[in-house]
């Protein structure tokens, strides 16, 4: 309404104005007549932010002489046009004002006739939202029916592309007319699109083919693109929205370019022929995306920008297609066919968007037939390209021919291979299973041995699946020449006199004849497969490999190879879980395994129960007489198993996919436990564990420091500890956390220091603030002059570089002498307490400082 208002206060001004404002360029409109150019008619303005009677006033319209259309090319200002018209008669029919250039958005119409008062206002929004016009291509602004006598038409226009403004005036019939013939030519445009779409869209779904995906958008882009510069979106799909192309326009330029080049990139496989060419495609891909987003938030200027890319694009199409013409890639020339056509075509329609060419039929359409054309061409490319594919398939079953018969030929060298595993070049589990089927039927009773060697795959985690490799045919070399010189146990194979044959990577199984054999198993097994030691040179170290081993007797422990394995693989579980080197199987082992079942069943359960709690264990400084911090312990009261082992809870946990859950409650309950601790005045650094799954989960990482932030409990105080066996598993995602730990303010103690064999080649990447000496070198060192000297190195290592060294296992008060004297910072173990409750520590620590 204040946009009327202000128009009706304008025209008043016109109206008193209007003896200066006629123009000598008048046409004379006649009812009987179809249409008029007013082209030649009219004069203008480019000063649209000015009012019209201050623009009447100064007189600086400028004459327009000749029948061509104003073009005023890019510019953000509006243009003023005026036109006088003498109507003899009343116009008994509707007339309409036509503006043949869709991509107009704003346009406002006054009309003046004889002087009289109030003049007529409308404009194409208002025009389009009343929806009682002649539907159009066009911009169509009707005139008053009983339109006679002298009349001015003053038509204000502003457009975020190039500023055309062709004026026409339409009788309805023949506009309607043109319209349907128009329809037509552009029924049959779009008809060809969506028919190419939809065959294209049926060979990609078919052949699974992206350059068939890709030619699907880019044919949907070019829709787009035209739907905008043609005026069919605005006739009938967004009707009433005349800013819309403003953004559509730009976005569907830019997207034209962004899918011909992955069109282009696809279509030819550059990526296979020249990397340069590839690279450059991919950077005006980049600019093309970056394009629709920087349009989204400036049209205008992403207007002009679209138009300069999609020439730079052309341009670089072509040049590849020519490229890949040179490179003998025969379909290319289809391509530069194409993308030279509607180059042609573009080029054209763009220069006299940017005024550099006059606006005619030709320009006017130059880009409609240039990609109907180059969408036909594009697709014959398509079809050649179908065609060579199946040349290529026809050619490759010949070749697929020949080579059955060279399968044929390799089939014993591939059924030996099935046989043998790819690394070590032993037999496999299938050999060894045709080896124990043959004697468990002739009842012959044999001894089934499985080993396993954790560390071999710890190796490969941390120092690649190479070394690991390395370090594991080392052993099995070892154990196969240890095995030849035994008696009972039995060859798999002759021809390189295996004596092993390897399940999987890191594991080993051997067969023993019972009846060939004479005294205990566990010390025979032992003693043949727990004494090698494999130097890794890439750590400078030699490594003693640990290992688990598994055994189980036929006929006693299984009458089939399947139960006799089952069986083995359970010892060998119990050997890792009880830490024994060779474990036969025996009906305990089951009990156990079915004990271990339950308890998966029931933690759980447990941990919602609150049946959980952290037991604390006091550290002391260096004198053993003052508190100086607490480690956290879990401990598990189950009313149904009794006291369950902490490592065998975790162990549980980790191995049944309850890590993340137990893990969550331990550290909420602890920094409860802490909060509890402040509160009575017992404000000391507390240390709690964390397994390799935590450190490998980033949002258990995020979700223990959110915990501590939301209790206010300062980041100093809390210590994390990890051990150095963790630092094996996925070490750039554990430093990740430990760097996540540390930055946030919070502590990191590496645990067990000395026990692992990682420690001094990623010592120094590790963001780590305490050093924990285990419990085994500590507990020895007042009577092992190895385990002294061991303790005295560690704690020279943590002074140089300046961190804390903390004692477990000080059990003795010689013991924490040494320690003190050495200058061991904290000190740990049974010596000054035991790990009791919340409240026992409480009170404890109360009675320490009282005495």
């Amino acid at each position: 309404m204040i946009k009327r208002n202000l128009a009706a206060a304008g025209l008043l001004a016109i109206s008193l104005l209007f003896t200066l404002t006629t123009s000598g360029k008048e046409l004379t409109v006649r009812e009987d007549a179809g249409h008029y150019h007013l082209n030649s008619h009219i004069e203008y303005i480019l000063d649209g932010e000015r009012p019209l009677d201050e623009l009447l006033q100064r007189g600086q319209w400028r004459n327009k002489n000749d029948d061509s259309v104003l073009n005023l090319g890019f510019t953000n200002q509006s243009v003023w046009i005026r036109a006088s018209l003498t109507i003899p008669e009343p116009l008994t029919r509707q007339w309409y004002l036509v503006i043949p250039y869709p991509l107009l958005e704003e346009v406002d119409l006054y009309i003046a006739r004889d002087n009289q008062q109030p003049a007529i206002y409308t404009s194409r929004q208002q025009t389009e939202d009343q929806r009682d016009q002649a539907r159009s291509y066009q911009v169509a602004l009707p005139l008053p029916r009983n339109l006679d006598g002298q009349v001015d038409l003053f038509l204000k226009a502003r457009s975020a592309t190039s500023l055309q403004v062709p004026v026409e005036l339409w009788r309805e019939d023949h506009l309607l007319l043109r319209f349907s013939l128009v329809s037509l030519y552009w029924g049959a445009y779009f008809g060809v699109l969506c028919a190419l779409v939809i065959y294209n869209l049926f060979l990609f779904i078919s052949l699974r083919d992206l350059a068939y995906g890709y030619y699907v958008l880019y044919i949907g882009s070019i829709s787009l693109l035209m739907l905008c510069i043609s005026g069919v979106g605005s006739a009938w799909i967004w009707g009433g929205q005349p800013l819309l192309p403003r953004y559509a326009l730009p976005i569907s330029t830019a997207l034209v370019s962004l899918f011909a080049l992955l069109f282009a990139r696809s279509f030819l496989k550059w990526q296979d022929i020249s990397l340069r060419w590839d690279r450059s495609m991919k950077i005006a891909a980049g600019l093309a995306g970056l394009l629709i987003f920087y349009t989204w938030a400036n049209p205008i200027h992403g207007a002009m920008l679209a138009g300069l890319l999609g020439t730079l694009v052309i341009v670089l199409l072509i040049a590849v297609g020519v490229a890949g013409l040179k490179a003998g890639v025969a379909i290319a020339r289809y391509f530069v066919l194409a993308w030279t056509t509607f180059a042609l075509g573009a080029s054209l329609y763009l220069l006299s968007v940017f005024d550099l060419l006059p606006v005619n039929l030709v320009t006017k359409h130059s880009m409609q037939v240039g990609s109907v054309a180059e969408v036909l061409l594009l697709s014959f490319a398509l079809a050649h390209r179908i065609k060579d594919e199946r040349a290529r398939k026809l050619a490759a079953l010949r070749k697929q021919q020949m080579a059955e018969r060279q399968v044929r030929d390799l089939e014993m060298q591939s059924l030996e291979q099935a046989m043998h595993d790819s690394t070590t070049r032993m037999p496999n589990a299938s050999l060894l299973n045709q080896h124990l089927q043959t004697m468990m039927s002739r009842k012959q009773r044999v001894a089934l041995t499985l080993v396993h060697y954790p560390q071999v795959k710890d190796i490969a985690s941390s120092m690649g699946h190479r070394l690991a490799e390395e370090v594991f045919c080392q052993l099995m070399e070892k154990l196969n020449r240890t095995l030849a010189g035994l008696d009972g146990v039995v060859c798999l194979e002759s021809r390189q006199s295996a004596y092993i044959a390897i399940p999987e990577f890191g594991s080993a199984a051997f067969v023993v004849d019972l009846e060939l054999f004479e005294g205990p198993m566990e010390p025979f097994i032992e003693q043949v497969v727990g004494n090698h030691e494999i130097s890794v040179h890439a750590v400078r170290l030699p490594v003693f490999m640990n290992l688990h081993c598994g055994v189980a007797i036929a006929p006693e422990h299984g009458d089939s190879t399947e139960i006799l394995y089952q069986h083995a693989s359970a010892a060998q579980d119990r050997s890792q879980s009880s830490k024994v080197p060779v474990q036969v199987y025996n009906n305990e082992i089951s009990d156990f395994a079915r004990r271990r079942l339950d308890l998966v069943t029931a933690l759980p359960p447990a941990i919602r129960a609150g049946e959980l709690e952290l037991y604390l264990q006091p550290q002391m400084n260096s004198t053993g007489q003052e508190l100086v911090g607490a480690e956290m312990l879990l401990r598990w009261h189950s009313p149904r198993f009794g006291p369950v082992p902490a490592g065998e809870v975790i162990d549980i946990a980790e191995n049944a996919g309850l890590m993340d859950l137990l893990s969550r409650h331990v550290v909420t309950e602890a920094w409860q436990t802490m909060k509890i601790l402040r509160e009575r005045q017992l404000n000391i650094p507390c240390s709690i564990n964390l397994s390799v799954q935590n450190l490998t989960d980033s949002h258990f990482v995020t979700f223990a420091l959110a915990g501590i932030r939301e209790h206010a409990i300062p980041m100093n105080r809390v210590i994390f500890e990890v051990t150095e066996t963790s630092m094996m598993h996925n070490m750039d995602a554990v430093i990740g956390s430990l760097l996540q730990i540390a930055n946030s303010g919070c502590r990191v103690a590496l645990d067990d220091f000395g026990t692992g064999y990682s420690s001094l080649a990623y010592l120094s990447r590790l963001p780590i603030h305490e050093l924990k000496i285990d419990r085994c070198f500590v507990s020895q060192m007042s009577s092992s002059q190895n385990d002294l000297g061991i303790v005295q190195s560690t704690l020279k290592l943590a002074h140089t570089l300046n961190l804390e060294a903390v004692a477990e296992g000080v059990e003795d008060t010689r013991t924490m002498e040494l320690l003190s004297q050495l200058g061991c910072h904290r000190l740990q173990g049974y010596l000054f307490a035991r790990p009791m409750p919340l409240d026992t520590f409480c009170d404890w620590a109360t009675a320490l400082s009282t005495s």
